[in-house]
This record gives structure tokens, C-alpha cells and sequence, in this order.
């Protein structure tokens, strides 16, 4: 509306992750005409994907990937590298419990501090809590030495923060789409650093009839030969820069074949 009103007022639009389709939806929407385009390659070399079949019952699912992070997290407090897990709202407080249940007394930090959210090692974010509890998470996680080193988030937090230290993120599921995928991987790594973004799936996820799963990230979970990447990166209209290092920090696809000297050691 504003365009059409100040049709001679400049106008750019920013966003990220868009394929040739959005970007030609955003310039039709705004009516823009013959604008200039600066488009850059949303890849994230830094980034290592991986995707594992769920196997087994969601209860015994959840409390295998969650008893090797919890024990982790006991013995390294803040030297654990810091986690986010995607989770559906309904399993967010399990893990959370989970969570308190393992660690004890022992989820606070430093072992004498009081029992307060702030000093927890681990952490929810989700739609249900107030605007000051998950802006407290992020001013914690964008801390010099945050605290909290586990987050089970249910939205893509933190869109727009630049958190530097997240090693690690995990889908417990898939998201809808490829571009909600990209975008919250995207929060890992963001200071150049190697990060692993990890997404487990199962038939049930990807199955025809459940509301808003896209084709794109069904075909992705059922890929089996081919690049993750390389992937992701077609289904937003971008190409794969050369590769620079090994194969195997690519992709568990890649790092299955890849023949470097380390691998083939």
C-alpha cells in the first residue's frame, strides 16, 4: 500500500533463503519494476548436515537421543558445546523433565548457585512463554560465557539474533519445508566455526496425508544418493561453491564416500 501511495519513494526489501520464486512474488507484491538485484549464495560450508531414520516408539526415540546429551552435559557444565534441539511442543516439556530429572542439582551452574532459571544449563523455548522469559534465553546465549548450553525450542528462535557459538542443531522431526529447515540450521555456526545440524525423521513424518509437509522435504529425508547440500541448496534456486576441504565435512552423504586420507585411514 505504501508503494502505491509514494510510488517515487525508494524502496528495498530484504529477506533471506528465497528461491526465484519468492523473489519474483516479493517484486510482483510490491510492484516493483526492473529493480536492482543483489543476491548472494545462502551456503553454509561450515555447516555438516545429517539425517537419521527414527526407529522404535517416540517415548524410547526421545529418551535415547536425550540420555547421551543429559550425561554430556553433567560432566562438561558450560564446556558443553552449545545446543539447540527443534522438538514438537508436546515432547519440549518432556525432555525439559527429562533434563531435570538426570542432572539433579547438578543442572545449576556453578554447583553452589542458587536454583534460578538463569543459572539452569539448559532451557525451553517456546510460543506458550512470555516475551521476557525467551528475550532472558537470548541475552544468556549471546552472552560471552552463556550458561544455558541446551535449548529445546519449538519456533525458529533467535531469527535475526546473531548467536556466534551454537555447535550444534537437532531436529527431533522435520520441519515443514526446505526453507524452514535451512533457516533454523542457519542458527549454528555463526562464527565461522565447524557446526553439525542433525534431522531425524521416520515414514510417519513424511507420509502424504499430514497437513503442510511440503514435497521438497520429503523428498529430502528419502534422499539416499546424493549430496544433503547440494539439495537443500537446489530447492532455493543456489549453487554449490567448489568445495574447498575434505568431502566429509559436507554432508553424511559425502562423508560416507569420501576417500581423503583420514577417512581411508
Amino acid at each position: 500500500m505504501l508503494c502505491a501511495i509514494f510510488p517515487n519513494v525508494p524502496v528495498v526489501a530484504l529477506t533471506a533463503t528465497a528461491s526465484k520464486t519468492d523473489i519474483s512474488s516479493i517484486k510482483e507484491s510490491l510492484n516493483l519494476r526492473n529493480p536492482l538485484e543483489v543476491i548472494g549464495n545462502p551456503n553454509r560450508p561450515n555447516i555438516h548436515y545429517k539425517k537419521v531414520f527414527r526407529k522404535g516408539e517416540d517415548i524410547e526415540f526421545f529418551e535415547e537421543l536425550l540420555q547421551p546429551i543429559a550425561c554430556d552435559l553433567k560432566a562438561k557444565t558450560v564446556n558443553y558445546p552449545i545446543t539447540i534441539m527443534y522438538l514438537p511442543l508436546r515432547w519440549c516439556g518432556f525432555a525439559f523433565k527429562f533434563f531435570e530429572r538426570n542432572l539433579g542439582n547438578e543442572q545449576y551452574y556453578p554447583s553452589n548457585a542458587q536454583p534460578l532459571p538463569e543459572n539452569r544449563l539448559f532451557a525451553q523455548y517456546h510460543a506458550p512463554q512470555t516475551s521476557a522469559m525467551k528475550d532472558q534465553i537470548l541475552k544468556e546465549l549471546s552472552s560471552a560465557v552463556s550458561k544455558v548450553r541446551v535449548v529445546f525450542a519449538t519456533v525458529a528462535m533467535g531469527m535475526g539474533v546473531d548467536i556466534q557459538s551454537i555447535r550444534t542443531v537437532i531436529h527431533a522431526e522435520p520441519p515443514r519445508t526446505v526453507r524452514e529447515y535451512f533457516q533454523e540450521t542457519g542458527r549454528a555456526g555463526r562464527d565461522g566455526k565447524l557446526a553439525h545440524a542433525v534431522l531425524y525423521y521416520n515414514n510417519r513424518d513424511i507420509a502424504k496425508h499430514r497437513e503442510g509437509m511440503s514435497d521438497n522435504i520429503r523428498n529430502f529425508c528419502r534422499l539416499e544418493d546424493g549430496c544433503l547440500r547440494k539439495f537443500l541448496l537446489s530447492c532455493l534456486d543456489a549453487k554449490v561453491p567448489d568445495t574447498k576441504g575434505p568431502s566429509h565435512l559436507c554432508c553424511s552423504y559425502c562423508e560416507s564416500v569420501c576417500k581423503c586420507p583420514d577417512c581411508m585411514a
